[in-house]
């Protein structure tokens, strides 16, 4: 199999390299002027005031998971001293999503058996 591509001179590996590892050519934009560029300037300031709102929301969020948490186990060692220490210590074991065998396809260690012998067709 030859190592240039049927149609032009290049060599499939840099066509590869390029395809895979150069970013796509993007045309130059035209300078924003006047108008153009406050709305540019405007909308990206929104752009950037939404994203630090949901950033903001997340972070709330967290912060009262971690309370609620921090207030059951207040809770539950105020109930059971037993399944306090149990939900606060660190198990050692491995646990469920850790410890499952992701199973895979992998090729046979023995690639061809050399030793075998068609059945005769007279049975």
């Amino acid at each position: 199999m030859s190592t240039q591509s049927s149609g032009s001179g290049d060599n499939r590996v840099d066509m590869i390299r390029r395809v895979l590892f150069e970013s796509p050519q993007r045309p130059q934009s035209a300078p924003l002027e006047g108008d153009a560029l406050q709305q540019h300037e405007t909308i990206e300031r929104a752009w950037k005031l939404h994203i630090m709102r949901e950033r903001e929301r997340r972070q709330r969020s967290l912060e009262k998971q971690f309370r609620s948490l921090h207030v059951a186990m207040t809770e539950l060692e105020k109930t059971s001293d037993r399944l306090f220490k149990g939900a606060s210590v660190k198990s050692r074991h491995i646990t469920y999503p850790k410890q499952a065998k992701i199973p895979t396809d992998t090729p046979s260690t023995k690639v061809w058996d050399y030793s075998y012998k068609a059945l005769s067709d007279a049975l």
